[in-house]
């Protein structure tokens, strides 16, 4: 997993050229009237807007993915994520390779703060439960960014 504020990730080019082009991707990439719903960029590249309000972590849900890593980039609100690695959650659901997810339960041990510039790059062994409130329950306008492995 990889976590920071979007604007540093892009100027620290420490990252392979797949995962630069993707977070420079998300800073030039203007989302502002992109209604909330599944967008098409490519073949092997999309992404999800989400719009919600922020919730409880027992209303939330673990997941993971094998196909794509997750490019979590918050525009609007604030949100906690609780991470884990994978094999320290219980499969409620096994792989669904249509959905690309694997879904978990389990105890929520660590958990990061997302603001808004914020990117966290989920890979395949991230367990992560999204939405769950940070400060007071808000709405939260943020693009998932799925990249093919």
């Amino acid at each position: 997993m990889i976590i920071g504020r979007l604007n540093d990730l892009v100027e620290n080019k420490a990252f392979t050229e797949k995962l630069q082009s993707k977070l420079l991707f998300l800073k030039e990439a203007d989302f502002s009237q992109a209604p909330a719903g599944r967008h098409e960029i490519s073949e092997d590249l999309f992404f999800f807007l989400n719009e919600y309000e922020t919730k409880e972590a027992e209303d939330c849900f673990w997941e993971a993915h094998q196909k794509y890593l997750d490019f979590h980039y918050i525009l609007e609100g604030k949100e906690n994520i609780a991470v884990d690695h994978f094999e320290n959650q219980r499969i409620i659901e096994a792989y669904n390779a249509e959905k690309d997810a694997i879904f978990f339960e389990g105890d929520v041990h660590s958990i990061i703060t997302m603001n808004p510039g914020d990117v966290m790059i989920c890979f395949p062994e991230d367990s992560h439960m999204a939405g769950i409130i940070a400060d007071n329950k808000q709405k939260v306008r943020k693009v998932v960014l799925k990249v093919e492995i």
